[in-house]
């Protein structure tokens, strides 16, 4: 079955014959490439799939940049899609197309083992501690305004967390799907940090794919198979097979 587009512009015919290249930073757990495999894994990966297979799309491509890069990457074409845990945003929406929401989550805030400097929220990172959070983030926003923080930008989580592991920094704010992947596949790192347990999420944010502004058919029929993806409670297995749950679903 076909999608029902309203828009007559060529994306959706072009990606179908030239194939998809959607964009991310290989990050884990949301679309990242496995290195034993070396196939695309991840809950953004998954999901995806998942809509690809609806729309009949077999040729895919992935490109990899860091998260400052992304959106100028897609605007410069040198991707049609992205597709990496993306939160939709009023500032991002002055500049990309976003899809209907694929899921959503909060974030955490990792602390040194023990919790030394007593951090449960940002107003306690406030007063002087060194708080880290990545390049591209709505996470380094929020810590950029905090006047009394010292705050690090990472381009990559996995220089993050050396640098929390190593204590050149007593926090961070990280996406809680993250936070949890990485310390259940790296015993180094949970002995070394935690997540402050008592600490409320500023913002529980929805994710979705990011398109050019004039490629609404694609975007049109990538709603389209996420409704049925959905529909059919594909989602709802890949968000449980990632640590995730029903918590995390966006309806349709």
């Amino acid at each position: 079955m076909a999608p029902p587009l309203q828009s007559g512009d060529p994306s959706l015919a072009r990606v179908k014959a030239a194939g998809l290249v959607f964009g991310t930073t290989n990050d884990q757990p949301f679309d990242f490439v496995d290195t034993k495999t070396h196939q695309t894994r991840g809950i953004d990966a998954d999901m995806l799939a998942a809509m690809l297979a609806k729309l009949g799309i077999v040729r895919t491509q992935m490109k990899q940049v860091d998260n400052e890069e992304l959106i100028g990457s897609l605007l410069s074409h040198r991707m049609d899609m992205i597709a990496d845990a993306l939160y939709i945003t009023q500032k991002r929406q002055r500049v990309v197309a976003f899809s209907d929401g694929w899921y959503k989550y909060g974030e955490v805030l990792l602390v040194r083992k023990g919790n030394p400097l007593h951090l449960h929220s940002l107003a306690d990172v406030n007063r002087g501690a060194r708080v880290g959070a990545g390049l591209g983030t709505v996470y380094l926003d929020w810590a950029r305004a905090l006047s009394g923080a010292h705050v690090n930008a990472y381009p990559a989580a996995a220089e993050l967390l050396l640098d929390l592991k190593i204590g050149r920094i007593d926090a961070a704010i990280l996406d809680a799907p993250v936070a949890q992947y990485v310390m259940r596949m790296n015993p180094q790192y949970d002995a070394a940090f935690e997540v402050a347990s008592d600490y409320t999420p500023k913002e529980i944010g929805t994710i979705g794919a990011a398109f050019r502004k004039e490629d609404v058919a694609l975007r049109e029929a990538f709603n389209w198979a996420l409704a049925a993806v959905k529909r059919d409670g594909a989602d709802l297995a890949i968000l449980e097979k990632w640590g995730l749950s029903a918590d995390n679903r966006v309806p349709v």
